[in-house]
């Protein structure tokens, strides 16, 4: 019998041979997930090692713990206007506050994520919130001085950690794996209205962010008692190992059924090197910088526009954190089409919004449609960025993965301070339609990531030889 090859992992069919016979029984023991390209034999949901009572818990804390500290700076809008109210900061040093904010948001997650993976789930997540409670307290008392919001602001953006820490629950659903971490991403957008929350209870920041800063700490001796020590979910001794999943490979039956398929990469540095995790970075560094420099600025381009008492901007906060219904359809999406199709469509959506920012003439009920599309294409982005790795790469350097891609996005990122002090002196049209090209360009990428999805269900070509290949591939093409 030939030798077969799928998605350049070797497999030896005369041992499969050996195996046929008991293809069925395994095949009743199995099920199959196609996620996106990605096929990954799983144990059957109802034979998973931690009880459903106990997944759906992790699940409902999780959700609770991100929704209410892992994206509170993009409710910033909301807490600059209230800051406004008590001091004449000028909108270049409120920009820097909120760019603080948001470079910890984002990186650092790097931090979290390797953490997470070396020191466990529990411990990580526990410093995240300590965080935001210190944040919360800073905000609380810090009476209109800047260093001590910025550095409190710093603070509080740790509290994405918490969501890093705990998007691997999605493991626990292997055949929903994609509608679970697009549905704990709009968690993260849910928390953008915590802003707008307690600065609608008071004006008085000392009794709304202190009282915030008590319910997380109580939120974090409860994370001690329910989540994980170890980075996963599962049992000790449940979790995959390589070498369990390197023996599997020789049980591919005859007729045509998968059992469970390492990825060809075994460590994190093996996968960061593939093609496909460096052009997934780039697609979504490129998209961030738009995405941290809309919420960054849409607060005084309203106001520009006739937003005058504000209306508008805390409807941004209510339309951000509502996308979050969304999330399930985003995941199901991926599930469906596959990663590339999502996240093309989450790269429309967001350039459309910044398109209709970039129109002044037309009236604050038509910019609506543009705060709709912005929230909806970020909560795609970010759905997409976290199921792409956990689909394609998996969960065993998860942590390390996404963590390192947002630090390389949050870097990025930092351009959006001089672009936002540039939209304040008045350029902020031209800034809008700059985004608005920028992210149109990404489509290409989008297309090819969803040719990749249909040839392999991993990644199979490293960054380094796909370079070899394109210079061999020219030097040919050079000599005839």
């Amino acid at each position: 019998m030939s030798d077969a090859e799928d998605g350049d992992v070797y497999v030896d069919n005369d041992k499969a041979v050996k195996q046929s016979n008991g293809s069925s029984k395994q095949d009743s023991e199995t099920s199959e997930n196609i996620d996106g390209g990605s096929l990954v034999g799983q144990t059957a949901e109802d034979e998973f090692p931690v009880s459903e009572r106990r997944r759906w818990g992790l699940l409902g804390f999780s959700f609770i713990t991100i929704s209410l500290t892992a994206g509170l700076v993009y409710g910033w809008p909301a807490l600059r206007r209230n800051v406004l109210l008590e001091t004449d900061m000028s909108e270049r040093t409120l920009g820097g506050i909120f760019t603080a904010g948001a470079w910890s948001n984002q990186g650092g997650r790097f931090l979290f994520g390797v953490g997470r993976d070396r020191f466990g789930t529990r411990s990580t997540t526990g410093v995240s919130l300590g965080g935001v409670v210190l944040g919360s307290i800073g905000v609380a008392l810090c009476d209109g001085n800047s260093i001590v919001l910025g550095i409190s602001i710093f603070a509080m953006g740790l509290g994405s950690g918490a969501q890093l820490c705990l998007q691997p629950v999605a493991g626990l659903f292997p055949t929903r794996s994609g509608t679970v971490l697009s549905s704990l991403s709009g968690a993260f957008q849910i928390s953008g209205l915590v802003f707008l929350v307690l600065t609608s209870i008071s004006d008085d920041r000392r009794y709304t962010f202190g009282a915030f800063s008590l319910l997380i700490f109580v939120l974090g001796i409860a994370a001690c008692f329910i989540l994980p020590r170890g980075s996963s979910f599962l049992p000790e001794g449940k979790a995959s190992s390589n070498d369990d999943d390197a023996e599997s490979v020789d049980s591919f039956a005859e007729d045509g059924s998968h059992p469970p398929v390492p990825a060809p990469f075994v460590t994190a540095l093996d996968q960061m090197k593939s093609l496909e995790y460096v052009t997934l970075i780039a697609w979504f560094s490129v998209c961030v910088l738009p995405l941290q420099f809309y919420v960054g600025s849409i607060g005084f381009q309203l106001e520009n526009r006739g937003d005058d008492d504000g209306f508008y901007t805390s409807l941004f906060s209510i339309i951000y954190a509502g996308a979050a219904i969304l999330a399930p359809v985003g995941g199901n999406l991926s599930d469906r089409f596959g990663l590339g199709v999502t996240q093309g469509m989450a790269t429309l959506l967001t350039a459309a919004s910044f398109l209709l920012l970039g129109f002044n003439s037309i009236s604050l009920q038509v910019h609506v449609v543009g705060l709709v599309c912005y929230s909806v294409g970020r909560l795609f982005i970010f759905g997409m960025y976290f199921s792409n790795i956990g689909k394609r790469f998996e969960y065993a350097n998860f942590g390390t993965l996404a963590g390192f891609g947002l630090f390389i996005a949050a870097v990025v990122s930092l351009i959006q301070y001089p672009l936002i002090a540039v939209a304040a002196d008045g350029h902020d049209q031209t800034v809008d339609w700059a985004c608005a090209g920028a992210l149109v360009l990404l489509l290409p990428y989008c297309a090819w990531l969803s040719r990749q999805e249909r040839l392999s269900r991993y990644p199979t070509t490293s960054f380094a030889s796909s370079i070899k290949s394109l210079r061999n591939s020219s030097s040919q093409r050079g000599g005839y």
